[in-house]
């Protein structure tokens, strides 16, 4: 019989890989490889724009219809406050909606699922998932799917039998501390007008989205600098005007300013379309690190209360089909999609959809 020397009370060493049987190593090697393919370690999932977090939450949802707070934390083993950050980007962008069962003399239940929108996102998930395994199987050799899809399915059943309980992924807190809460909302405004810098972050913002999806780098920067400074040198013209949302964050010493940070910009051309009473919405985005927080239907609120006000008669936009978040938010605003055409881009073509909002007729 083995002894351990460890003194008691301590743990013995963690095993090195040298130890480690070779299929060990081998499923470990394979398990990252997955996380990297699937595109677990980007802020969000492609093409989504939504975190893989939200993405299999959504999922979980959309398969059982109607789901609680505590269905969800036991199936996704996570903690509440953890589920809490995740509910909330699916609600504020228009994915899931909450309703409450029960009646109020037993309490309230909090219950989740699918808004219209969501459950059309959903399916696009459910196919862009389908193409993905699709493509992966045509390239395994020969009648190897079968095999595969056993050898998951094993694997995984496995690694749920292997968890004893919840305590496994979400250790329970000791007496003495107090539960995780979840963050407080970071504070955002919505500014309107010329801010020093709003160029530049708004390059930098669509570069961040475009170049690692679509490549478009070098020729993308120079020419979408160049249109959006045009536009910046118009915005003392009344019929153009760009929104800013300025992330405040307060300063560790009490003694120094908040920090400011633009994580989101809209703009209205009033001027580019050339036709009498149409504007143009340009250059929408929101910082990956912002999304989630209700920050695009704000921003987006604002520009076309703008347009409203000022008296246009139609705005015109053109985004990507994938953008599928976007897309809700505009059709959430009254924009009806107006046909799609081949756009070239910078390197990487694509096909281009043409939204268009028009003022209701009076009765």
């Amino acid at each position: 019989m083995a002894t351990s020397l460890a003194p008691p009370g301590s743990h013995a060493p963690a095993p090195t890989d040298s130890d480690l049987p070779g299929s060990v190593l081998s499923l470990r090697e394979a398990s990252r490889k997955l996380v990297r393919e699937w595109g677990f370690l980007r802020p969000t999932f492609s093409p989504f724009s939504l975190s893989p977090a939200a993405v299999h939450c959504m999922i979980e949802i959309g398969d059982y219809g109607r789901r609680s707070v505590s269905d969800l934390c036991n199936e996704l083993k996570v903690t509440p406050a953890q589920l809490s950050r995740i509910l909330a980007e699916l609600v504020s962008n228009g994915i899931v909606q909450r309703v409450q069962e029960g009646e109020a003399s037993t309490g309230h239940r909090e219950i989740y699922t699918l808004s219209a929108a969501g459950a059309s996102t959903l399916a696009e998930i459910n196919a862009y998932a389908q193409e993905q395994v699709t493509k992966a199987l045509a390239a395994a050799p020969p009648g190897a799917g079968t095999s595969i899809t056993a050898a998951f399915q094993a694997y995984a059943t496995a690694l749920e039998r292997s968890r004893s309980s919840r305590a496994d992924v979400a250790p329970a807190l000791a007496p003495s501390t107090a539960p995780e809460q979840p963050p407080a909302p970071p504070a955002v405004s919505i500014v309107a007008g010329y801010r020093p810098g709003v160029l530049a972050r708004t390059v930098e913002m669509h570069l961040d989205y475009y170049y690692p999806r679509n490549g478009w780098g070098r020729e993308f920067e120079a020419s979408f600098s160049a249109t959006l400074s045009d536009l910046i040198r118009r915005l003392d013209r009344p019929v153009n005007q760009v929104w800013s949302a300025v992330m405040t964050t307060p300063a560790q010493d009490p003694a120094a300013s908040p920090r400011e940070r633009t994580v989101g910009v809209v703009y209205v051309d009033g001027e580019r379309s050339g036709l009498e009473g149409v504007a143009r919405l340009r250059a929408f985005i929101v910082d990956k690190s912002a999304r989630g927080l209700g920050i695009g239907k704000r921003l987006l609120a604002a520009a076309m209360q703008f347009v409203k006000d000022t008296g246009f008669r139609e705005c015109h936009l053109s985004t990507l089909r994938s953008l599928t978040v976007a897309r809700r938010l505009y059709e959430r605003e009254g924009f009806k999609e107006a046909g799609e055409s081949w756009f070239e881009g910078f390197g990487k073509g694509l096909m281009e959809l043409k939204y268009v909002w028009r003022r209701p007729e009076e009765s």
